[in-house]
């Protein structure tokens, strides 16, 4: 039966109510009373109130789910229902810019997932020279195995998705200057507790911004440090002994915020 059809019989003199209206268009009932309160369709009312929509309506609002599938919303479409075709059309073209600015941008943010996703479970998804993928894989594979399960992975992964190759090169040369001001305290000769070694080591767990590192969970990187050879190997460079002594300031810091370096955990 064509919409049409629904008027020939039975109620036409009537017109059909709000349950035939949302039968023959698809339109649940809730909706319809919603656009009859933002003034896009009239229905008439009987002696008792109750609605009866007329050819007009039906025609009316097959334009109104036109434009809302074309995603304007109420108030646009009661301007579009009342303006002239050049006025319409200017606020058609204006519509379609949006929409493709939307499609750019839900473009960018699945990438943006895409690429979370795949952090997340463990592909590093690596472009650069083949013999810096090797070695970058092989620290990222570890470091999926040891701490993928974790809270701190995820974190990691979003804060990887997100930045740019230009700030990810930025958070690693901040790490890399407080390291090499560790080096050169260590190389001035003071003491892993002195308060000045005590700050670059607070300043050294905040560059680690992959994931919040707590107090405690410094503890666990800087014991990782000492016992892992490329690390070690890599402070060594810096300065002979760097990560041992860094390791006693970790310990001496997270004593100084209330933690037990000998019960730390990974929270």
């Amino acid at each position: 039966m064509t919409r049409e059809s629904e008027f020939s019989g039975e109620g036409s003199k009537s017109g059909l109510n709000i349950g035939q209206m949302s039968e023959l268009t698809g339109v649940s009932r809730r909706m319809l009373r919603h656009w009859e309160e933002e003034g896009l369709i009239f229905p008439l009312r009987d002696q008792s109130n109750y609605r009866h929509y007329l050819q007009g309506d039906v025609a009316q609002l097959e334009r109104i789910v036109t434009y809302r599938e074309m995603g304007f919303n109420a108030r646009q479409i009661k301007a579009l229902l009342k303006c002239k075709a050049p006025l319409a059309l200017d606020e058609l073209q204006g519509q379609r810019s949006r929409i493709e600015e939307k499609i750019q941008l839900l473009g960018k943010a699945a990438d943006r997932l895409d690429r979370l996703i795949a952090l997340a479970k463990g592909r590093s998804g690596n472009d650069s020279a083949p013999t810096k993928i090797d070695q970058e894989d092989q620290y990222f594979s570890e470091a999926y195995e040891r701490w993928g399960a974790s809270r701190q992975w995820l974190e990691y992964a979003e804060r990887k998705a997100m930045c740019s190759e230009q700030e990810q090169k930025k958070d690693t040369a901040r790490l890399e200057n407080v390291e090499n001001e560790l080096a050169q305290a260590k190389r001035k000769g003071l003491a892993p507790t002195s308060d000045k070694v005590l700050e670059l080591i607070d300043e050294h767990r905040q560059a680690l911004s992959w994931f919040h590192v707590t107090p405690s969970m410094h503890v666990i990187l800087g014991r990782m440090y000492v016992a892992d050879p490329r690390f070690r190997r890599r402070y060594e460079q810096l300065e002979p002994g760097l990560a041992k002594w860094m390791l006693v300031a970790i310990e001496t810091a997270a004593r100084a915020n209330g933690i037990d370096p000998a019960t730390a955990k990974w929270e």
